[in-house]
């Protein structure tokens, strides 16, 4: 009989033990309890991943320069019980466009292009290298500032994404094959549709006026000068996961052609990444920019009549911002004019308005930030 007690007391201590484990793996962290100071913005990411069961989240808030705070929370892993920490890199979708956007601004500056050049045609950018020729109305006419502001005159993203037909194909021979079977609805100029089909365009300029390709042509001329080393461009497959990438928590994030998005949104990055290169576009003095005033002021200014994007950049009174969107992640960043920079991923479906509120709201609250600059 003692032993049989014996056998029934540690079944129940294993028992115990792997309902531990499995709470590990399968569900976020408690959140922490509530509080003043830093503890606030800790609270509100877990609030955010709880509502939004999300698995893990990354942090980077700068202000005036410095950077004050980088978190990481739950799990880069949920089934393995890999946690996620500040070196975790995610997909950044199309927080990419921004980075394309700085790319045309630079070579802008050097003399290279200029936002009114015609892309498509004899005597444009991209000449005749690009779908069939007599080209279809309109497609002559587009220019790059037409595709830095989703003024292109079609091929939006609210219904039937024309970059995610045939996944099968490359960059080029998708433009190609939306250049000839995805007729152009209005002039461009005319009208805003948010379109991923302009930025991924915006690539092959980049590489047919670099030479390079579109990543190295970034790494080399924007990333690796202010020192960032790990961002590039994510694979298709879970098989195709990068050192330090998170899993997405979503099946059909990896059935899709994630790694030609490259230009309209196809970056992984650290959330310090991000804050580290747009603390260098904020117009602010504290840290030296690696675009001219003029050209920043370019770049936020709405070059048409819809006055909430600007070129590659979302405006709302002083904060410029981007979101981007992909399944199994969600990310955001933003500028405000009170000196902060700020980024914030997930790796998981998720609210992604809470999400840009969410970010909103911790570089509003009542925190006495750190001192000490984290980038140094």
């Amino acid at each position: 009989m003692f032993i049989n007690r014996m056998k029934v007391i540690i079944l129940i201590f294993v028992g115990i033990i792997g309902l531990g484990a499995c709470s590990k793996e399968n569900n976020p962290p408690a959140q922490p309890p509530s509080g003043d100071g830093i503890t606030k913005v800790d609270d509100m990411v877990y609030r955010y991943m709880s509502q939004n069961s999300v698995p893990g989240a990354t942090l980077a808030v700068s202000r005036n320069g410095k950077l004050v705070y980088t978190k990481a929370y739950g799990f880069a892993d949920r089934e393995s019980g890999e946690r996620m920490n500040v070196n975790t890199r995610s997909r950044i979708s199309s927080i990419s466009k921004t980075v394309t956007a700085i790319a045309i601004m630079k070579l802008m500056e050097e003399g290279k292009l200029n936002l009114d050049d015609k892309i498509f045609g004899t005597g444009a950018l991209l000449g005749n290298d690009f779908g069939t020729q007599p080209y279809k109305t309109h497609i002559t006419s587009l220019t790059v500032k037409h595709c830095l502001s989703h003024h292109v005159g079609g091929w939006g993203n609210a219904s039937n994404d024309p970059t995610m037909r045939n996944p099968s194909m490359d960059a080029t021979q998708l433009i190609s094959d939306i250049i000839n079977n995805v007729p152009l609805s209005n002039a461009p100029g005319t009208s805003y549709a948010y379109s991923n089909v302009g930025f991924m365009i915006l690539g092959r300029v980049i590489e047919k006026i670099s030479g390079k390709s579109y990543e190295q042509y970034v790494k080399d001329e924007i990333l690796s000068p202010i020192g960032i080393t790990t961002m590039e461009i994510g694979g298709n497959t879970l098989a195709d996961q990068k050192t330090n990438e998170s899993k997405y928590h979503n099946t059909s994030a990896y059935t899709g052609n994630f790694a030609r998005r490259d230009a309209n949104g196809g970056w992984i990055a650290t959330a310090t990444d991000l804050v580290r290169l747009f603390v260098r576009i904020d117009g602010s003095a504290t840290v030296p920019d690696i675009l001219q005033n003029t050209t920043l002021q370019t770049m936020t200014t709405p070059p048409f009549n819809y006055q909430n994007y600007a070129l590659g950049i979302t405006l709302n009174g002083s904060t410029w911002s981007h979101g981007g969107s992909y399944s199994g992640s969600r990310s955001h960043w933003l500028r405000t004019g009170s000196g902060f920079v700020a980024a914030i991923m997930v790796n998981g479906d998720a609210n992604a308005n809470n999400l840009q509120t969410l970010l909103e709201n911790i570089v509003a609250a009542s925190v006495e930030w750190p001192n000490e600059d984290l980038f140094k």
